[in-house]
């Protein structure tokens, strides 16, 4: 089959590669149909570390891609919610799959620490590719819902599940005023999400005018970062906001968040942080701040992610500004990795 595969640091080929087999009764096999990347795969692109693996070091050859729907082709003879011939989303990783966290899809924290992503090592292949391997599929797959699109359905498997979660840990209620740092895809995500849990103000922090302006059509205050903790303060009375979301994860946008929330507020980062950020937590004690910094588990999201999508309330318009086939993955990746104002998220046809 043809694959988008790792060779190092911004080298990343449309190859050829190995059809993937079932390694278990509780796996299947998916024919991909769309996937997308996402802003952590950069990492990995730009030969950085992410966890316990420095990119620029890595010598291994792997498939790349965490973010992917398909057919299903083929399922092990423990797998019940799925059939051949269904249309699936995945999270973007797994876990054991039998542990109390991961039987909730709460993948992230599996308390085997088996915790794999699709697509960042050989130990799970990616999805960025004509066929790929499902992992403990009842648990981490999802059947299409209807009144669920395809762009929408991509969202989910991460970007989505993501921003939710960050309004979630950030406490929005009906009501609350909340700050969400940065405009990428977690970010407009979070947006979204705030406003679909009643946030009665949003503002939406970006050095982007383009991304300020699409925040701007779906109801937020937008801001330059330089601008923002005057306007914030000036409009809450110095109090600041109830609820921050930081979707950036540098030194200085943590710090903005610490600095914009107000006295007994909640922060969530979702941002992957810089190695050696050093960031005071004494302005966080001082004002009883209630800190959250994490990774979706993504699965255990979607029993009330996606009747929100289904009603309407969370739309991701717009969020796909550019498409590549697979075959043009390469240059998918190298548009992505320029940071282009107008690029937020790009979506693969396979």
């Amino acid at each position: 089959m043809k694959a988008m595969v790792f060779h190092g640091a911004r080298d990343f080929r449309y190859d050829d590669y190995a059809e993937p087999k079932l390694t278990g009764e509780r796996d299947m096999i998916i024919r991909v149909e769309k996937c997308s990347i996402c802003g952590s795969d950069l990492h990995m692109y730009n030969g950085k570390k992410l966890g316990p693996l420095d990119y620029s070091l890595v010598k291994m050859n792997f498939c790349v891609g965490h973010e992917g729907i398909g057919e299903v082709v083929e399922v092990g003879a423990a797998v019940k919610k799925h059939k051949v011939g269904d249309r699936v989303l995945l999270a973007g990783g797994v876990g054991c799959g039998k542990c109390r966290r991961c039987l909730k899809g709460e993948f992230s924290l599996c308390e085997s620490k088996t915790v794999l992503p699709y697509g960042f090592s050989p130990m799970l292949q990616g999805l960025q590719a004509e066929y790929a391997l499902v992992k403990e599929a009842d648990l981490s797959a999802l059947t299409i819902p209807e009144g669920v699109n395809d762009e929408q359905a991509l969202l989910l498997t991460d970007s989505l599940a993501t921003g939710f979660l960050g309004a979630v840990k950030a406490d929005v209620q009906p009501g609350k005023s909340v700050a969400v740092i940065g405009q990428g895809p977690i970010g407009k995500t979070a947006m979204e999400s705030a406003f679909a849990l009643g946030a009665e103000r949003v503002y939406a922090i970006d050095p982007s005018a383009f991304r300020r302006g699409k925040a701007a059509e779906l109801g937020a205050i937008p801001l330059a970062p330089e601008e923002a903790v005057d306007r914030i303060m000036q409009d809450t009375h110095g109090l600041g906001v109830d609820c921050v979301i930081e979707a950036v994860g540098k030194e200085e946008t943590v710090k903005q968040a610490i600095r914009i929330a107000a006295a007994g507020g909640n922060v969530a980062i979702l941002g992957v942080v810089e190695r050696g950020m050093q960031t005071s937590l004494m302005q966080a004690q001082l004002k009883s701040l209630t800190i959250f910094a994490g990774v979706a588990g993504v699965a255990d999201s979607w029993p009330k992610l996606v009747p929100l999508v289904q009603e309407g309330k969370i739309r991701g318009e717009g969020m796909f500004t550019h498409e590549f086939a697979l075959a043009d993955g390469a240059q998918a990746y190298e548009l992505f990795n320029t940071g282009q104002d107008t690029v937020l998220k790009v979506l693969i046809k396979v």
